[in-house]
């Protein structure tokens, strides 16, 4: 009994196959994303540089430690990409770590070995913020039933209708996944579509990808029901949405219930999304000098 006591103050071992992840990113210079606050949050860009027994060091590009020294001694969620040397393949990873040390001098930021590293294999967990490039066409209408064979009733007019070009559709379409997104909706948009927006209404949701970023077409028509309604940024109101049912074009029934991944091809592109992103940003930060080492001031 002494002895698990005791072990509950001792600090939490990495892990073989934890540290070997952490090794094979800092050779890939793998890049973490720390995201700070509720929500997407701020999110800064990390370029993995180094595990010592002391913990893992990350790299900035571009980005002023000297502006982040309140993070030492906090607890963050990091997520990092790592590449398959064979396939080609991509996987993604989240652990959280606590801040050991923020060193402006040495340009590193030094974070406590996690304990665990959590493969992010599951589609729905994936959440992404769209770049204007990748927009979808997004519709979105108050429905009663859909599902099963039994096709959706259209109740109104549409609550949204926005177009890939418009300036409003990165504000509104907050993030994607394969389970589900996440929208953002002036007052006056919220309000007067409020009795179709509470928690546990079902919409019916469409999303048609197309433009210059994309070979061919990708249109979905879902079925999905409000989860949770909350206050956002700017007095906006932020809607967050399940996916329940994908229509499927020419075949019985027209309607499939969603799985517990999600729907598919959404997840494809959502992944598709992500590895794109992921090579933008990290050959953008190796681009970028480091910066140089600041100097002591000579004694008086």
């Amino acid at each position: 009994m002494l002895r698990r006591f005791i072990a509950l103050f001792r600090p939490r071992r990495t892990c073989s196959d934890t540290r070997h992840l952490l090794e094979e990113a800092a050779a890939q210079r793998a890049v973490f994303r720390i995201a700070v606050g509720e929500g997407s949050g701020d999110r800064h860009y990390f370029i993995a540089a180094e595990i010592t027994p002391d913990g893992l060091e990350l790299e900035p590009r571009g980005l002023s430690l000297a502006k982040l020294l309140h993070w030492k001694g906090q607890s963050y969620s990091f997520r990092f990409i790592l590449c398959s040397r064979d396939s080609g393949r991509t996987r993604l990873f989240e652990f959280t770590s606590r801040v050991l040390s923020v060193v402006p001098r040495q340009e590193r930021l030094v974070l406590s070995l996690p304990s665990a590293v959590t493969p992010l294999e599951r589609r729905q967990n994936v959440r992404i913020t769209l770049q204007m490039r990748h927009m979808p066409r997004l519709g979105l209408w108050p429905v009663i039933g859909g599902g099963g064979k039994a096709a959706p009733r259209i109740m109104s007019r549409p609550i949204l209708d926005i177009s890939p070009s418009h300036s409003s559709i990165g504000q509104t379409l907050r993030n994607l996944s394969s389970g589900g997104m996440r929208l953002s909706l002036s007052k006056s948009e919220f309000s007067s579509n409020e009795v179709h927006l509470e928690p546990g209404k079902r919409l019916l949701l469409e999303l048609n990808f197309a433009g210059k970023a994309f070979d061919t077409r990708h249109l979905f028509r879902v079925i999905s029901c409000v989860r949770n309604v909350m206050p956002g940024q700017g007095g906006r109101v932020e809607v967050g949405v399940q996916f329940l049912a994908v229509h499927q074009a020419g075949k019985k029934p027209a309607w499939k219930n969603v799985e517990h991944g999600g729907v598919d091809a959404i997840g494809r592109l959502v992944h598709q999304f992500q590895v794109e992103y992921y090579k933008e940003i990290k050959n953008r930060l190796d681009r970028m000098p480091a910066q140089e080492p600041q100097k002591m001031p000579k004694a008086s």
